[in-house]
């Protein structure tokens, strides 16, 4: 008896939906087309290496304010510039260095523009040019530790605070001393005091940052 029940029951649903197929099939013949999405509206703009042709996002705006807001800025550096243009790479030189110094400028409207520049390198960054971001990387952190944390969890996946930790490790301590301890207790005295008003969350951020880049200064050396 129960396996006649389940035989009527399991007729019964397939019927009613053979009928609300149809049903659907019916409305969607009648529904009119809708006008396909312009593919510009779903364009990504890419950064294009022209040593190795890797790409990297492009963002097309920077702290709120559209990249055209930097590009027409005569108060932004015209390497900067060139950099977001695809017209100039960081290599081992003179240029670079200057480039990248403009990160810790005292001038929040441009900042965040140079933030990226830094941020590009350190993306691009291997053989000779990884010498370069590491310092400026960890002068910034000290500099504007409130800053450095926001665009840190700003990126949910954690890759850019990976790359940024390993490039201050690598590249961003050499003017310290070797004491891994020194070192610790250093960036975070001096994060910490430019940290005013930092909720107890953030000190320990600057404690666990401080004590990641040492400790891996410290496997290097």
């Amino acid at each position: 008896m129960k396996i006649f029940y389940f035989l009527i029951f399991f007729l019964f649903s397939c019927d009613n939906n053979k009928k609300s197929s149809e049903k659907t099939s019916e409305q969607t013949s009648l529904t009119p087309p809708q006008p396909k999405k312009d593919s510009s509206d779903l364009a990504i703009n890419y950064w294009v290496d022209k040593l190795n042709g890797n790409k990297y996002y492009l963002p097309d705006s920077f702290a709120n304010k559209p990249a055209s807001f930097y590009l027409n800025n005569p108060d932004v550096s015209a390497i900067a510039k060139a950099l977001y243009n695809g017209t100039f790479r960081p290599e081992d030189n003179d240029s670079t260095t200057l480039l990248l110094a403009l990160v810790t400028t005292g001038n929040n409207e441009t900042r965040p523009f140079y933030r990226w520049c830094l941020d590009l390198t350190i993306q691009i960054s291997d053989g000779a040019l990884a010498e370069y971001p590491g310092e400026p990387a960890l002068k910034y952190a000290i500099k504007f530790p409130k800053e450095f944390l926001t665009y840190m969890n700003s990126d949910t996946t954690m890759g850019r605070y990976g790359r940024w930790t390993e490039i201050i490790t690598y590249s961003g301590l050499p003017s310290f001393d070797k004491d891994s301890a020194y070192n610790y207790n250093y960036i975070v005295r001096r994060m910490s005091g430019n940290c005013k008003d930092c909720p107890r969350q953030a000190l320990d951020s600057i404690k666990i940052f401080a004590k990641e880049v040492t400790a891996g200064k410290k496997k290097l050396d």
